[in-house]
């Protein structure tokens, strides 16, 4: 019976959600194993607020960050069942519906300014949206994470050979996992929330992580920090329950779209700036940041591309898809 309620606990607190609600309002349930202050959190609360004041109260959010209700996997998984209407996870998470998905996570494919050309950013989110609908899920666009960097308890990355042997938390599912292999380094996937005690305990030796999470999660626990241009840009899904937003009416639905790339547009520059102070605070408490060299970024590059070639092979459909998107709306300079 424990396990049972245990099991049913966020269930209810979503449900309990609702029936504190007004009765001609309609709820939207939104979870994430971000904490409140870290990237996407303060966009998904002002996300909230500006939905239910535009639609004069008639949507009224709930945001459940850090885990409180359901980490990314589970709250995807949850989509669908009234309990949760969405979730903004790190794209990689998405991949465990459709493996295609992983285009969005390859290293060295996606860029700044591809991703913040509205031509682009709409074709990608048709794109991998189109993977996730027949399960019941729509992308409404893409926030930006971060431009991912090496985060290191002992070790100072300056050269690709630096990471060799080293336990390192990844991000980006099973093709960054494959990328880090080919670097002769150990790649770990897990949470955010489980890398600083992995880190204290030894379980991991560094992580591929964000500046906020240098700042949010690990701290002065990682004295060491790299960034290697270009090569994992970390973007955030906002994910939807399909049948939950078709429901809603027109001028709702609107709302929702409208507010969403008001905040998509802002928060990538936003978050730029946000990641160069985040990176001068950990400095300024003797935190140590470099940018690896361009020979061994290229070096870097030749080894994760590499790593890709698989994927690339096995879903040359998407691989196909993408370089259509990226003709059409960056090289004839639309």
């Amino acid at each position: 019976m424990t396990a049972f309620w245990r099991k049913a606990a966020p269930w209810c607190a979503a449900m309990a959600i609702g029936l504190g609600a007004s009765a001609n309002a309609a709820e939207m349930i939104i979870t994430s194993e971000i904490p409140l202050a870290t990237n996407p959190s303060p966009y998904i609360e002002q996300f909230i607020a500006e939905v239910g004041k535009r639609t004069d109260g008639a949507i009224q959010g709930k945001y459940f960050p850090a885990s409180q209700l359901y980490n990314d996997r589970d709250g995807l998984a949850a989509l669908g069942t009234g309990a949760v209407h969405m979730v903004w996870p790190v794209s990689s998470r998405l991949e465990q519906f459709d493996a295609r998905i992983g285009v969005a996570s390859l290293p060295f494919a996606l860029t700044t300014e591809e991703m913040t050309n509205s031509c682009f950013a709409d074709g990608f989110t048709r794109m991998i949206s189109g993977y996730l609908e027949p399960r019941g899920m729509q992308v409404l666009g893409f926030l930006r994470t971060a431009d991912l960097i090496f985060l290191m308890k002992g070790r100072d990355i300056q050269a690709v050979a630096d990471l060799q042997g080293q336990k390192v938390r990844v991000i980006g599912g099973q093709i960054m996992l494959d990328a880090m292999r080919s670097v002769q380094a150990s790649p770990i996937s897990m949470s955010a929330s489980e890398m600083s005690a992995a880190l204290s305990q030894g379980a991991i030796d560094g992580a591929m992580t964000s500046p906020a999470g240098w700042v949010d999660v690990l701290g002065n626990t990682a004295k060491y920090a790299t960034l290697a241009p270009g090569m994992g840009l970390a973007t955030s899904a906002v994910t939807v329950d399909k049948q939950w937003l078709d429901g809603l009416p027109e001028a709702q639905r609107k709302v929702i779209h409208d507010v969403l790339q008001e905040i998509i547009a802002r928060q990538w520059q936003e978050t730029v700036a946000k990641d160069r102070t985040l990176i001068d605070q950990m400095v300024a408490q003797g935190g140590h940041y470099r940018v690896m060299g361009p020979a061994e970024v290229d070096k870097l590059k030749e080894r994760f591309v590499s790593a890709g070639e698989g994927f690339r092979n096995k879903h040359a459909d998407a691989i196909s898809q993408l370089e259509k998107i990226r003709k059409e709306c960056i090289h004839d300079g639309k």
